[in-house]
């Protein structure tokens, strides 16, 4: 029978080792997700972005106005 110890450690090191492994692949280089891309996807912009600029801008101007109609006429 397993001692209360061994057991114990069993368990600890069950948690312990893909923690060290994933430790030890970024320390060495194996890590390949490193979001090197990612300076490049802040600046592209989605539809669902630009329909909201777009709605955005359109609400601005209309209050802007004082909210008077929807095509700029008074």
């Amino acid at each position: 029978m397993i001692s209360g110890f061994w057991f114990l450690m069993i368990i600890i090191s069950l948690l312990v080792l893909p923690l060290l492994y994933g430790m030890l692949r970024d320390f060495f280089g194996g890590n390949t997700n490193r979001f090197y891309g990612d300076e490049l996807n802040k600046q592209r912009r989605t539809k669902k972005e630009e329909a909201y600029d777009k709605a955005h801008e359109k609400t601005a101007r209309y209050y802007e106005r004082g909210g008077s109609g929807g095509d700029g006429a008074p």
